[in-house]
């Protein structure tokens, strides 16, 4: 038995906590490529126009992983409360798979607020559906979650040793399919890479506090707190801040210019990326930016 994994969405999100589940229950488990231009365009040949790009990736990994492995996982992620919603995208797109590829077998991965399904209960039950004893599952899970928050933590302190550091620092605030995938936030670190900065990503900010009410306290989207709450507590020890969008992002579309509104007095720029960018373009505006940190005028 083969579990294909689509490397994008909340695959870069939870990527640590299902390799090692599979690791642990023995499942042997194939991811599909960083995203290509091919990938990109299997998805978008298979979306609908008005799809936002992270999307239209997902169909395009979804569809190369056909015909490579037995299942392929497909989570659905409402929310972890009430107030903590993720986007309706993200709700449906195990019935938008359903519905747009034929005779594909998927692993349901629900995390529902209201039918009290987390992390933990899922794992386990996904543990006895691939043939595993309850015990075989739970063990499997426990290890596999207690290493994931390890593997948080690490990063987190790791990201949080440069502020100790003498260069220039830019924050990328976006959501982790954003900033983890190959043609959107890579094509901008690697760029940046190149000018001896150091960046931190809102995507390795992990916390139990709740800064987000700060800037709104109205906000319901998970995501979208999870950004303010890195923003809130990184904003004062950077030199610039990038807001990352993907086209047509609505709920980033309200958040982001929140954002500017509220922070005028703090160095900011909006890139938002579709599968139409110029790199050129994307290039010339980073260095201007970089040009506006360092004090630069002409």
């Amino acid at each position: 038995m083969k579990i294909g994994i689509p490397r994008a969405l909340y695959y870069h999100s939870y990527s640590y906590l299902w390799k090692t589940f599979f690791d642990n229950i023995n499942i042997e488990y194939i991811i599909s490529p960083p995203t290509n231009k091919d990938i990109l365009k299997m998805g978008k040949d298979i979306a609908l126009d008005e799809t936002c790009l992270p999307i239209k990736i997902y169909l395009g990994h979804i569809a190369y992983l056909i015909n490579k492995c037995d299942y392929i996982l497909i989570p659905r992620y409402l929310g972890e409360e009430k107030t903590n919603l993720s986007c309706i995208k993200f709700n449906s797109l195990y019935d938008v798979i359903c519905n747009t590829f034929k005779n594909i077998n998927i692993l349901n991965y629900n995390i529902d607020y209201t039918q009290n399904k987390d992390h933990i209960k899922e794992l386990i039950n996904l543990g006895i559906t691939l043939g595993k004893t309850k015990k075989q599952s739970y063990n499997a899970t426990l290890n596999a979650y207690k290493a994931y928050i390890s593997y948080k933590q690490y990063n987190y302190i790791q990201q949080n040793k440069l502020l100790n550091n003498n260069n220039k620092k830019i924050l990328i605030l976006s959501h982790s399919y954003n900033i983890e995938d190959e043609l959107i936030g890579k094509k901008i670190i690697n760029i940046l890479n190149k000018y001896n900065i150091d960046i931190i990503l809102s995507s390795k900010y992990i916390s139990n506090n709740d800064l987000s009410y700060k800037i709104s306290k109205t906000l319901y989207w998970q995501s979208s707190k999870e950004i303010l709450n890195a923003l809130e507590y990184y904003k004062d020890n950077v030199d610039g801040i990038i807001l990352l969008t993907s086209f047509p992002c609505g709920n980033d579309c309200l958040v982001n210019e929140l954002i500017i509104r509220k922070l005028n007095n703090y160095k900011i720029i909006n890139i938002v990326i579709d599968e139409l960018n110029s790199d050129t373009g994307l290039i010339t505006r980073l260095e201007s930016f970089i040009d506006i940190i360092n004090g630069i005028t002409i």
